[in-house]
């Protein structure tokens, strides 16, 4: 059998930079790329491949190998052809392998990398283009990978002991830049990006050797989807580069779509129209400005659904980490829908933030017809909101406070007393450190007061919306107003103990946070966030566990403001937020007072709510019984 050695030519990469030209999603401009030349080096899995780079060198690599087919002769089919070793390291690359030609005029066809799956026919070779790859960050890595060449040579090229073959790129090449710096989603990690059309562009393919032409074998959706994985560190606030190559494809009106999704479940969509895809030649996708394409609608945000991260559970408090769009169902506690009929946007219900710490945290409020309120929060944003839903007239129906805080362990509980059996979070509702008091609540009310009136911390200077239902202090209230007036201060001036003024309903307020079980039960009017709720009284037990003072020199320790619990080897901070009766903050810095879901009822039906009191300036440790009309801060318990 007559050995024959092939001496690689490189030729036609400049085609590469000739037909380069940049795509961006809203209008396709041209770019300047530099020329690329090939490199060899040995996959993983031992098939061969070749990486594409700039430095305009061919370097082969131990274990690169051919698959070589002779044309309308079957017995040389597929043949490997080897890199010799005196080749590798070098820029001109020569492979070995044994055949025999038919005749003395033949014509030999070679794919790289070599594949002993590629088959007998060099006319009809099964490849497959993936579609799903992870990040590279220059092209280098995806030659071999998602890329090969094809190369052909005949008896009249023979020179020097080596027939000379010319390889070319049947692949398109796709680079995707991702600049998420200054937009909404700078604060979150890209997951993937995934490219989408009605045609197929990955998947299984055929090539004709003979004229270096691809023909797609998917049928039906296959083939229509390319996903790029990032790795963990791919932050939105780094520019990212990924690279691909697809089978060459026009794309003109074929509806192709790039889908951003951050690993938080973020997602945003952009509608592109990149025309004709060449093969050898390397195009770029580039989508900075984000924020500025959304608002000009060539891209469209998917809100993240708070509900469902929470497993279903709805609450009045949401928790927002990071910038971006959310949504959650206008829905109580149990389930029910706080608007009538199905269709609430075409009925006539309107939603709109009532209050927020800082000018421009939240924006972007509103209702669907699927009973979604979906919004919009500022990246880097610290503070808290409430969002109101109205109905045709304009009154509020409900409303949900949004608790904006990159804090990653506000409800980690990290207080335990009674054998564990109460799991009290972190922080105070609404606090933006763990010696923030928070913010203030009514006892069985579900909505926060925003503290611009009491100048608390750094919840001090909150944006008030003047559309918003407000009288500030009222001398009397039901709970059907505090519904309607969320962000009201309500007083029964009669002793000016409770905020309900019916007898009725001050007989029953007691239902209002607790159902008569400490666990679990969880009402329509608790502030908390999903899986939490207000504590009974027992979960403050470190500070009623025999008498007043019984564990405070030994698992306290007092500060200019706050103190700390220590439980073994983990340590809680409590501020001293004082309470607020009507309008008037007091005892701020020096007394630690918290609500208690269970009640008792004195004073001929005044209701009282029980809190827990510490004294800073006294170092006194006690269960105190607080009007319900007066705001204490909340420290949520998990269920």
């Amino acid at each position: 059998m007559k050995k024959i050695n092939f001496l690689i030519l490189l030729a036609g990469l400049a085609g590469l930079a000739a037909c380069t030209q940049k795509n961006e999603p809203e209008n396709p401009v041209p770019e300047e790329e530099p020329n690329f030349s090939l490199t060899a080096v040995m996959d993983d899995d031992f098939i061969s491949r070749t990486e594409l780079c700039a430095c305009k060198e061919i370097n082969w690599k131990s274990g690169d190998a051919l698959s070589v087919w002779e044309k309308n002769n079957a017995g040389n089919a597929n043949v490997k052809f080897n890199v010799t070793s005196a080749s590798v390291g070098t820029s001109t690359g020569k492979f070995t392998g044994t055949l025999t030609p038919a005749s003395s005029n033949f014509l030999l066809y070679a794919v790289y990398p070599y594949d002993a799956g590629y088959g007998s026919d060099p006319t009809s070779v099964s490849l497959t283009i993936p579609e799903e790859l992870s990040q590279t960050t220059d092209i280098n890595s995806i030659v071999g990978v998602s890329d090969f060449m094809v190369g052909r040579t005949d008896n009249t090229r023979y020179s020097s002991g080596s027939y000379t073959m010319q390889f070319h790129h049947p692949l398109a090449f796709v680079q995707f830049h991702i600049d998420g710096r200054g937009c909404v989603y700078e604060q979150a990690t890209l997951k993937t990006l995934t490219m989408k059309a009605d045609v197929a562009f990955v998947g299984a393919v055929t090539l004709n050797c003979e004229d270096g032409t691809l023909v797609s074998a998917e049928s039906g959706d296959g083939g229509r989807t390319l996903v790029i994985n990032f790795p963990e560190s791919a932050a939105m606030s780094d520019p990212q580069d990924a690279w691909a190559a697809i089978n060459p494809v026009d794309l003109t009106d074929a509806n192709c779509q790039f889908i951003l999704e951050m690993t938080n479940g973020q997602k945003v969509t952009f509608n592109v129209n990149p025309k004709n895809l060449a093969s050898q030649s390397l195009y770029k996708f580039e989508f900075s400005d984000i924020d500025s394409k959304l608002a000009a609608g060539k891209g469209v945000p998917t809100y993240v659904d708070l509900v469902g991260l929470s497993g279903g559970q709805r609450a009045n408090c949401y928790i927002v980490s990071e910038g971006g769009y959310y949504r959650f169902t206008a829905q109580r506690v149990d389930k029910t829908n706080v608007f009538s009929g199905i269709k609430p946007y075409t009925d006539g219900y309107r939603a709109d933030w009532l209050w927020t710490s800082t000018e421009g945290m939240i924006s972007n409020v509103g209702i669907g017809d699927s009973g979604n309120i979906n919004f919009r929060i500022q990246p880097a944003s610290e503070g808290n909101a409430t969002i109101g839903l109205k109905d045709p007239d304009g009154n509020i129906v409900w409303s949900w406070h949004i608790w904006c805080t990159s804090a990653e362990d506000v409800l980690e509980p990290h207080h335990y007393s009674r054998n564990n059996a109460w799991l009290v979070a972190n922080h105070n509702l609404g606090a933006l450190s763990d010696t923030d008091p928070g913010l203030y609540y009514q006892w069985g009310r579900k909505d926060p007061f925003p503290a611009d009136r009491y100048a608390v911390t750094r919840n001090s200077g909150v944006v008030i919306n003047a559309a918003r239902n407000d009288n500030e202090e009222v001398l009397a209230g039901s709970i059907a107003y505090s519904i309607a007036h969320p962000t009201s201060v309500i007083n029964d001036y009669v002793g000016k103990y409770t905020w309900v003024s019916n007898a009725e309903e001050k007989a029953n307020i007691q239902s209002l946070w607790y159902t008569g079980s400490a666990h679990g039960n969880k009402t329509n009017y608790d502030p908390c966030p999903p899986g939490y709720q207000v504590p009974v009284t027992e979960g403050y037990a470190w500070a009623m566990s025999g008498g007043e003072s019984a564990w405070k020199t030994s698992n306290m320790t007092f500060y200019t403001g706050y103190l700390t619990y220590t439980h073994g080897n983990v340590t809680t901070t409590y501020p001293a937020g004082g309470y607020l009766n009507g309008l008037t903050l007091n005892g701020a810095g020096d007394m630690v007072r918290c609500w208690g879901a269970n009640l008792s009822i004195t004073d001929a039906g005044v209701v009282f709510g029980f809190s827990t009191l510490v004294t800073l300036s006294t170092q006194t440790i006690k269960r105190e019984a607080s009007r319900t009309a007066w705001g204490l801060n909340v420290r949520c318990m998990k269920i």
